[in-house]
C-alpha cells in the first residue's frame, strides 16, 4: 500500500503530465481543412475564394484602427504586384465594426482603392461574408495557403523580413515544381 506523501506525490505528477499535455494541445493551432472565403469585394463585385486554381494565397485580416496593419499594407500590396505572376494571390479582410471606418480609412491611405484594389479586399461584418478561419484575436492575422488548397501556416502580428521571405521561397518553389 503507498503511503499518504507517496500517493500525494505521484498524483501530482500525473497531473502535472496531464496539465502539460493539455496545454500543449490547447496551443497547437488548429487549420480548417480546406479553407473558405466568400462576400463582396470592396468594389462591389462578388468574390469566393477558389484554392483549386493552384495559387499560393496570403489571406490578411486588418482594421483601420491597427497601427501595424496601416504601416505593412503596402509591403503587402508590393509583395503582390512583385509575385503574381508567380501563381500568387492575395485577399484582405477588414474585421473593422462599421462600413464607414474603412470609407474614412480609403480616402486617406495610399493603398486603398476600393475601385482599383487589384487583388480581393472584403469586408468581413457584410451580410453576406462567410469564411471558416475561425476567431481572430490579433491584427494582422495572416494565413498561408498553398498551391494544394491547405492552410500552411499562419502569422500573427507584422511580417517579419525573414517571413516575407519565407513565403517567397514557397512561391518560387511551388511555381517551379508546378511548372515541370
Amino acid at each position: 500500500m503507498l503511503s499518504m506523501s507517496k500517493l500525494l506525490a505521484v498524483t501530482v505528477i500525473v497531473a502535472s503530465s496531464l496539465s502539460a499535455h493539455f496545454a500543449q494541445a490547447a496551443s497547437k493551432e488548429v487549420f480548417p481543412a480546406q479553407p473558405a472565403l466568400a462576400g463582396t469585394m470592396l468594389n462591389g463585385k462578388p468574390y469566393k475564394m477558389d484554392t483549386s486554381k493552384g495559387d499560393i494565397i496570403l489571406v490578411t485580416f486588418w482594421a483601420t484602427w491597427c497601427p501595424t496593419c496601416q504601416a505593412e499594407m503596402p509591403t503587402f500590396r508590393k509583395f503582390y504586384e512583385a509575385n503574381k505572376k508567380s501563381g500568387f494571390e492575395l485577399v484582405t479582410v477588414s474585421i473593422d465594426d462599421a462600413m464607414t471606418d474603412i470609407d474614412d480609412y480609403a480616402k486617406q491611405a495610399k493603398w486603398l482603392s476600393k475601385d482599383n484594389q487589384g487583388f480581393p479586399s472584403l469586408w468581413r461584418n457584410a451580410a453576406d461574408y462567410q469564411d471558416n478561419f475561425g476567431k481572430v484575436f490579433a491584427t494582422p492575422t495572416v494565413f498561408l495557403i498553398g498551391r494544394d488548397g491547405k492552410v500552411l501556416e499562419s502569422f500573427k502580428g507584422g511580417i517579419k523580413p525573414a517571413q516575407w521571405a519565407h513565403i517567397k521561397a514557397i512561391i518560387q518553389k511551388h511555381a517551379s515544381s508546378s511548372k515541370s
